[in-house]
C-alpha cells in the first residue's frame, strides 16, 4: 500500500511508470500499472552490450530520460533509494519509465528505514544509514557507468570498494574516441567489417573482405554514414578531457562524499543532457546515429514546424 501511495503521489509524468488502479483479492494486493511493451532497462542493455557498446547518443538520451524522472520524485518530495536498469521500463516508443517504488520514501527519510537496494547501486552513505537524494544520484551514476562502459558491476571485492571511493580505474573510458566509432545498422546494431550501406542507405553485406580497402574506422564512419546521421561528433564525445565527458560527468555523480555530488537540476543542464535533448527525435532506446541526427534534418524539421 505504501507503493500504491508513493504511485499515486507522483501522478503523471512521462518517464514514471503509470499507476492505474490496485486492489485486494484473497490476502494478496494487486497494483496494475501501464503496460510498456518494450522490457526492462537491464534487458536492453544485456542485448544490446553482446557485440559492441551502446552508442553514444543513446547513452545521453537514456540520462536525459532518466534525469527528468528523478527529477519528479524529487520534486514531488520523493527518494527512489533502489534505482537500477531492472527497475527502469521501456514503452513500445523507446521512452524510459522508472517504476518500483516499494522502498520509496518521502524526503528528509526519517531514520531507521528500510532503503538499502541493491549493492551493485547503492552509494557509500547508505551503509551508515544515510538516506537522501544523492543516493539516488549516486546509482544514476552507476547505471550510465555501467552502461557507458559497457560492463557488470561487482556486488561486493575491491572493485566495489574503488567504486565507491569514486575510483574508475578498473572501468574501460566512458567516452569512445571517434577513431574507435562502431559501424552499426539502421537499428543500431554493431556491423562487422564487411558490412555497410549502399548509395541509397539500404543495409547490404559485402561478399568477400578482401574487396575493402583498409582504413581508419573514423573514414568508414565518414564514408558509411547514413543520410540524417551526424558524421562529426562534439568535443564532449569524443574527448576524455573535456570537462563535460561522461568520464567527468559520471565521476562527479558517484563522488564518495554525496555533498559534494550534482543536484539532479545541474545533471540536467550539462552539455551532454541539452545536447540530447535539442537534437533528440525519438524515445531513449531508438538509435538516431551514433552521435545524433545530422543539423541538416533538424533543421527540417524545424521549418515544417514553422510552416
Amino acid at each position: 500500500m505504501h507503493e500504491v501511495d508513493v504511485l499515486k503521489a507522483l501522478g503523471h509524468n512521462d518517464h514514471i511508470v503509470g499507476f492505474v488502479d490496485s486492489w485486494e483479492d484473497r490476502g494478496h494486493l494487486y497494483i496494475q500499472t501501464e503496460f510498456c511493451e518494450e522490457g526492462t532497462l537491464d534487458a536492453f542493455l544485456m542485448q544490446a552490450g553482446v557485440r559492441a557498446r551502446l552508442d553514444d547518443f543513446r547513452i545521453w538520451k537514456i540520462l536525459l530520460e532518466l534525469t527528468q524522472g528523478l527529477k519528479h520524485i524529487h520534486d514531488m518530495g520523493f527518494i527512489h533509494l533502489d534505482l537500477k536498469p531492472a527497475n527502469i521500463l521501456i514503452t513500445f516508443e523507446g521512452v524510459l519509465k522508472i517504476g518500483d517504488f516499494g522502498m520509496a520514501t518521502k524526503w528528509p527519510a526519517k531514520a531507521g528505514i528500510d532503503g538499502e537496494g541493491d549493492r551493485e547501486y547503492i552509494g557509500p552513505e547508505i551503509l551508515m544509514g544515510r538516506y537522501d537524494k544523492p543516493a539516488d544520484i549516486f546509482a544514476l551514476g552507476l547505471i550510465v557507468l555501467e552502461m557507458a562502459g559497457n560492463v557488470a558491476l561487482p556486488d561486493n571485492g575491491a572493485s566495489w570498494q574503488k567504486l565507491r571511493n569514486g575510483d574508475m580505474s578498473d572501468v574501460p573510458s566512458l567516452t569512445f574516441s571517434s577513431e574507435e566509432s562502431i559501424l552499426r545498422d539502421a537499428s543500431g546494431n554493431p556491423m562487422d567489417d564487411d558490412e555497410g550501406f549502399d548509395a541509397d542507405g539500404a543495409y547490404i553485406v559485402h561478399a568477400a573482405v578482401d574487396d575493402i580497402v583498409p582504413q581508419s574506422q573514423a573514414a568508414k564512419a565518414s564514408q558509411m554514414a547514413r543520410r540524417g546521421e551526424l558524421v562529426h561528433p562534439p568535443s564532449f564525445m569524443t574527448n576524455p578531457a573535456d570537462q563535460e565527458a561522461l568520464d567527468n560527468l559520471v565521476r562527479w555523480m558517484i563522488s564518495p562524499d554525496p555533498d559534494n555530488r550534482p543536484q539532479i537540476d545541474r545533471i540536467l543542464r550539462s552539455t551532454g543532457v541539452q545536447w540530447a535533448e535539442s537534437r533528440r527525435r525519438a524515445g531513449a532506446t531508438i538509435f538516431e546515429g551514433n552521435w545524433g541526427p545530422a543539423d541538416d534534418v533538424l533543421a527540417e524539421d524545424a521549418e515544417m514546424i514553422d510552416v
